[in-house]
């Protein structure tokens, strides 16, 4: 079985790397799309 790629979850946490090169300010904003990404990702396992 191959590899279906980064899910919508993985590709969220991804965006928290590097987050320490971001000044601290800027970190509000990756938090608010990651969140929001997350939250995405478990409605989509409600229409499932």
């Amino acid at each position: 079985m191959t590899d279906p790629g980064p899910t919508g979850v993985d590709l969220a946490l991804n965006r928290l790397d590097g987050l320490e090169v971001l000044a601290v300010a800027e970190h509000v904003e990756v938090f608010d799309a990651v969140h929001r990404s997350l939250q995405d990702a478990l409605a989509a396992l409600d229409e499932v």
